[in-house]
């Protein structure tokens, strides 16, 4: 199965909850002009539902793959090295 098919055949049921909490904090992020925080909080927005909160889909949907959870896991932790050296050396 091709990548593209892969990933369009997926669904992923975000509760609602989620979505409304998500919104608030981001609301407050940019209503506060803290734009680096509100990409840091939509980035662990992602990486929770996509990976954490729909993890057996996702390794049924790779089916297993070793590889992709690293890939996966690699680049969120460079994301967010690289999100915490922006907040240390931000200079306004």
């Amino acid at each position: 199965m091709d990548p593209v098919n892969m990933v369009s055949s997926v669904e992923i049921g975000i509760p609602l909850y989620m979505v409304v909490s998500y919104v608030a904090i981001i609301s407050v992020c940019l209503l506060l002009s803290r734009m680096q925080l509100g990409l840091a909080v939509s980035f662990l927005f992602v990486f929770y539902i996509g990976y954490f909160y729909n993890r057996t889909l996702l390794l049924k949907s790779i089916e297993g793959s070793m590889i992709g959870t690293v890939i996966y896991t690699g680049l969120g932790l460079v994301i967010i090295i690289l999100a915490l050296a922006s907040f240390l050396l931000s200079h306004k």
